[in-house]
């Protein structure tokens, strides 16, 4: 009993107490720089991301403007979550990106200060945010497990003026949100469970 006491003292414990739980979390990119910072790492390059698909939306039915949810950015701009159709908003990104959880899109939107803006688009607004794998063994460093894009049409119509609101004042919002550089933009069912 003393050795196999003073082998487990000297050697250490085993392997698989050391890692300690893992968890996973969504957060802006903002966030992931500051964390990877505090690790003193640098991001991978990222490859080309996808872009939204242009050409003309069908014809909204019934409902689609219907509010869902707001987001704030830190910038103070509130962005809202319509409840869409099958191609824009909450019912199209949920079903065809696989992002069911308002958290997400939340805490992405929350956690951001400055959104890309697109000069071809001027009313476009880009959120970046990830899923990432932590630890609470500080030996284990983070990874980014996806990359995750949210589109908002910031303005009371969208580009190609298919879909517009009644109130000029009132914002199109979120378009979709997906995982970039995996297959068909499908995110993984971790990012609904953080």
């Amino acid at each position: 009993m003393f050795t196999v006491t003073t082998a487990l003292l000297l050697c250490g414990a085993p392997a698989h107490a050391v890692d300690g739980p893992e968890k996973l979390a969504i957060m802006s990119d903002e966030q992931y720089q500051e964390m990877l910072d505090r690790h003193e790492l640098r991001p991978p390059p990222s490859d080309s991301t996808p872009r939204t698909a242009g050409g003309t939306l069908a014809a909204a039915g019934p409902g689609w403007a219907a509010l869902k949810f707001n987001s704030t950015d830190k910038s103070g701009r509130v962005v809202p979550t319509r409840v869409g159709n099958g191609t824009l908003g909450w019912k199209h990104f949920s079903g065809r990106h696989n992002i069911t959880d308002p958290d997400v899109i939340k805490t992405i939107i929350g956690n951001t200060s400055d959104p890309t803006e697109n000069k071809e688009e001027p009313h476009r607004l880009v959120y970046d945010g990830a899923l990432v794998k932590t630890s609470s063994n500080p030996f284990v460093l983070p990874g980014k497990i996806a990359n995750i894009r949210i589109i908002v049409q910031y303005h009371w119509q969208t580009a190609d003026a298919q879909y517009s609101l009644i109130d000029r004042r009132a914002k199109i919002g979120v378009i979709t949100a997906y995982c970039r550089n995996v297959a068909r933009n499908r995110c993984p069912n971790g990012v609904n469970q953080t």
